[in-house]
């Protein structure tokens, strides 16, 4: 109910000629106006979640990996995570691999993605997911039986800065009421 109200404040005041004030407010928060439960990209809770999953499923890996890298959280790297999101597109970015497009250092970041139902979004269950997908790579050949991708990014041995974002969107491909998550990985 309180995501109307701004609403019908932005309706009243287009009335009175604000309408491009309105339609600032409106394109920055519109996506989540409904959205109550999502942790924001700063949240040091969320932050601290995701990295120490990263970091202990990376240390399950078998078998061991010898140059397998500590992940630590990047700032600029979730922060581009949340801006991709608010497009509300199942679609990887396409700037990741542009110098200071995606971010200020590093070049060719890596991404995973997961869309869904809001109410059943928690960055836990999605980040396992994507490590599950272990069970469909060969590491004796180095190839994927299936789709691995999220597997391979989750541990690529270079990798050790990460930063993901939550989005709510009002409709993600098939799903209303939709979460897209976005992790970005460097380098």
């Amino acid at each position: 109910m309180a995501a109307t109200r701004p609403l019908a404040q932005c309706v009243s005041l287009a009335l009175r000629g604000v309408l491009k004030v309105c339609e600032l407010w409106l394109l920055l928060v519109g996506p989540g106006l409904n959205s109550k439960s999502l942790p924001h990209e700063e949240d040091t809770n969320f932050i601290n979640q995701y990295v120490n999953l990263h970091n202990d499923l990376r240390a399950t890996v078998f078998p061991k990996a010898k140059n397998l890298r500590f992940m630590t959280w990047d700032v600029a790297l979730a922060r581009t995570a949340r801006a991709w999101g608010k497009k509300c597109l199942f679609e990887h970015n396409t700037y990741l691999d542009k110098t200071g497009m995606g971010h200020p250092t590093f070049r060719d970041i890596g991404e995973n993605m997961w869309a869904g139902h809001e109410d059943g979004f928690t960055a836990s269950t999605v980040i396992r997911s994507w490590f599950e997908e272990r069970k469909l790579y060969n590491f004796e050949k180095g190839v994927c039986v299936g789709d691995c991708s999220h597997y391979i990014q989750l541990v690529w041995a270079k990798s050790y800065k990460v930063g993901c974002a939550v989005t709510p969107c009002s409709k993600v491909g098939n799903f209303t009421k939709a979460a897209l998550f976005i992790c970005n990985y460097a380098p």
